[in-house]
């Protein structure tokens, strides 16, 4: 349990990296496109390590990943291909379009993948559709609090985030404390994120 534990957090470290230097570089004063290279740059190397490795991708990250990834290549492109307009408007909307990639990732995950958007192995269908579910809906809501929200963009995003992290520890304990991981016994969340539907029972 305790190696699984610090796998998880190390997991954890590795996946927020990209971001982190993003905003570390964008609130620099960095220029905001060579800032949106790292991070993509960043992301495609976490990517490539976690596929290496086999390692499994916290959902909500996953997602946050994604966008950086494909959204400095997006804007540059629609610039160069003369979409100027649209450039613009994704610049605009880069930062707060991170939860609109987190809902894409989410419907993406609940559907082709068999942890959902939950992100844990071992749990029935009808509670993996029911958790992910819900993760679902509280995205699809921050993506709305965001695009409405007329106050800064870092808590327009950050508020919103950390209820969905929040949210998701809280639905993997419940999991837990109801016994509907099939295969696992009294292990904390960190094995359950690190083994998934494999683990052996204890």
């Amino acid at each position: 349990m305790k190696e699984s534990l610090q796998r998880e957090w190390l997991t954890d470290i590795l996946e927020a990296t990209p971001s982190i230097v993003f905003l570390a570089l964008w609130r620099s004063d960095v220029d905001l496109q060579l800032s949106g290279w790292i991070g993509a740059g960043l992301a495609a190397a976490l990517f490539i390590a976690f596929r290496y490795f086999r390692l499994q991708f916290n959902p909500i990250m996953l997602g946050i990943n994604t966008h950086l990834l494909i959204i400095t290549p997006i804007i540059m492109a629609s610039f160069y291909a003369g979409a100027r307009e649209l450039s613009a408007a994704l610049v605009a909307h880069s930062y707060r379009g991170v939860l609109v990639t987190v809902f894409l990732a989410g419907c993406g995950l609940s559907f082709f993948s068999e942890r959902g958007f939950v992100g844990i192995g071992g749990l029935s269908m009808t509670s993996r559709w029911r958790y992910s579910g819900v993760l679902l809906a509280v995205s699809a809501v921050a993506v709305i609090w965001a695009l409405s929200f007329t106050g800064g963009d870092f808590l327009a995003v950050a508020a919103p985030m950390v209820a969905m992290f929040g949210l998701r520890r809280f639905l993997i304990a419940r999991a837990l404390d109801t016994n509907q991981i099939v295969g696992i016994a009294t292990v904390g969340v960190g094995s359950v994120l690190a083994t998934g539907p494999d683990a052996e029972t204890v």
